[in-house]
C-alpha cells in the first residue's frame, strides 16, 4: 500500500522542476534568440516558404522546453499562426507567417517573459516587384489637345533596385488622354503611354498604378497652355453709367477655341461714339488673358463707345464698349456717407444734398475760392450749392469721421 503514496510524491515533485514558462522552481528562460526564417522574400498575401523560429536558452545555455512563446505581426499586415507557441524540447518554438497584401518590407516579433523580443524581417514582392517610380522626361508643357512628343514613363524595381519585367502597370488620366490603360514593363522594367493634354488650360496629371508596389500610384503633373487665341470678350465696364468727363475702365479678355484665356494678344483701343479719349492706344493681353484701358468720356450726355480690336482673330476679333454718360447732380446723406461720394460736374451746376435716415448730417466745404456757403446740421429734406468756379471742391460732415465727398466743376 506504500507504493501509490511514493508515485504520487513523484508526481508532485517533477511538478515543481518547471511549467510551461520555465518557471517555478525549475531552469528559468535567460535568453530567447533568432533560429531560423528571418530576411526571407515572399509574394503579398501568400504564407513564407519557412517558418519563423526562435530557440530559448536558460542561464547555463541549455535549451529550454516548456516556455510561452508569444508572435505578432509588427509592420506590414498579414497574420502569424499560431500567435503563441510554447518551445519544444529542443527551446524550439515555430510560427508560421502570412504576408500583408503590400509590397515592401513586413516585420513580425517573438517575445516571451521580459526577455528582449526578436525581430523578423521579410520583403514582400507583388509580381516579384517591389517598388515604382516616375522615370517620365522632356517637357511637361504643351499647348491643349497637344500630344506630348516623349512618353510618360514609369519604372518597376524589386527590393535591391533590380529591374522587373512583365509587370502589369494600370495608366490613367482624367484631364487629358494615354494612349493606353495597360503597358506591361519591359525588359529594362519601363512602362510608357503617350499622353495627349485635355482642353483645359493649367494643371493636368496621369496616374501609373500597381496595387501595392511601395510609391504606387505614381501621379505625373503637366502643364496645359492655352491654343492660339480665336476671340476676344468683354470681361467688365461695359453698359454703365458715368458723369460726363468722368474716367472708367474696360477689360477685354482673349480666349481659344476652347475658352481658355490666352496671354500675349495685342489689344488696339480706340475711342468711338461720343469723344473723350483712352488709354493706352495698345497693349497685351496679361497671363490671365486680360487687357485694360481707361477711357474718359467725352462731355455731352448720352452713350458713348469704344472698341477693343485684336486683329487676325478667326472668331470675335473686335468689341465695342458702351457707357451712358449721365450727369449726376444729387448727392444722398443716409447711414453716415455720401452717395456717391464724388461726382464730377459743369461748370453753373446746382448740386442737390439730399438727407435720408434718423442721424443729423451737415455739408461743411473745405476753405478754398469759389467755395459755396456750407449747409448746416438738418436730418430732412435737401439743400442745393450753384457751382460756378471750376476744381474740385471737398466737403465733409463734422459730426461724423471720415464722411467726406468731393465735387469736381469742370470748365
Amino acid at each position: 500500500m506504500r507504493f501509490p503514496c511514493l508515485a504520487t510524491a513523484a508526481v508532485v515533485a517533477l511538478c515543481a522542476c518547471g511549467g510551461g514558462d520555465g518557471g517555478g522552481g525549475g531552469a528559468q528562460a535567460s535568453s530567447i534568440a533568432l533560429n531560423s526564417g528571418n530576411n526571407q522574400i515572399g509574394a503579398a498575401g501568400a504564407p513564407l516558404t519557412d517558418s519563423l523560429a526562435v530557440i530559448v536558452k536558460d542561464n547555463a545555455g541549455t535549451p529550454l522546453p516548456g516556455v510561452a512563446v508569444t508572435w505578432s505581426v509588427t509592420a506590414g499586415g498579414g497574420t502569424v499562426s499560431p500567435t503563441s507557441r510554447i518551445s519544444d524540447a529542443s527551446g524550439i518554438s515555430k510560427t508560421r507567417r502570412t504576408l500583408g497584401p503590400n509590397a515592401g518590407t513586413q516585420t513580425a516579433r517573438a517575445t516571451t517573459g521580459n526577455l528582449t523580443p526578436v525581430n523578423f524581417s521579410a520583403i514582400s514582392q507583388i509580381q516579384g516587384a517591389v517598388n515604382i517610380a516616375n522615370a517620365t522626361t522632356g517637357p511637361l508643357t504643351d499647348t491643349v489637345q497637344a500630344t506630348k512628343a516623349e512618353s510618360l514613363d514609369v519604372q518597376v524595381t524589386d527590393q535591391n533596385a533590380a529591374v522587373v519585367p512583365g509587370v502589369a502597370v494600370a495608366w490613367a488620366s482624367a484631364s487629358g488622354t494615354v494612349s493606353a490603360n495597360n503597358a506591361v514593363t519591359t525588359v529594362n522594367g519601363h512602362s510608357r503611354v503617350l499622353y495627349t493634354y485635355g482642353t483645359t488650360a493649367g494643371a493636368q496629371t496621369a496616374t501609373a498604378t500597381v496595387t501595392g508596389l511601395v510609391g504606387s500610384p505614381v501621379t505625373i503633373t503637366l502643364q496645359a497652355t492655352a491654343g492660339t487665341a480665336t476671340n476676344i470678350v468683354k470681361t467688365t465696364g461695359d453698359g454703365g453709367t458715368a458723369p460726363p468727363s468722368a474716367p472708367v475702365n474696360y477689360t477685354v479678355t482673349a480666349r481659344d477655341a476652347h475658352n481658355n484665356p490666352a496671354s500675349g494678344v495685342t489689344i488696339d483701343w480706340a475711342v468711338g461714339a461720343g469723344g473723350g479719349s483712352i488709354t493706352p492706344a495698345q497693349n497685351v493681353t496679361a497671363t490671365n488673358g486680360t487687357a485694360t484701358a481707361q477711357r474718359t468720356l467725352g462731355g455731352a450726355t448720352g452713350d458713348q463707345t469704344a472698341t477693343a480690336t485684336a486683329s487676325g482673330l478667326t472668331g470675335t476679333p473686335q468689341v465695342t464698349f458702351t457707357t451712358h454718360a449721365q450727369l449726376i447732380t444729387q448727392i444722398d446723406i443716409a447711414d453716415n456717407s455720401f452717395t456717391p461720394s464724388a461726382i464730377t460736374v459743369p461748370l453753373h451746376t446746382t448740386v442737390t444734398w439730399s438727407w435720408g435716415g434718423a442721424n443729423i448730417h451737415n455739408v461743411t466745404f473745405t476753405a478754398a475760392a469759389g467755395v459755396p456757403a456750407d449747409i448746416g446740421n438738418m436730418t430732412t429734406g435737401s439743400a442745393n450749392r450753384t457751382f460756378d468756379t471750376a476744381g474740385t471742391f471737398q466737403f465733409r460732415c463734422t459730426n461724423h469721421a471720415g464722411m467726406t465727398g468731393s465735387v469736381t466743376v469742370n470748365p
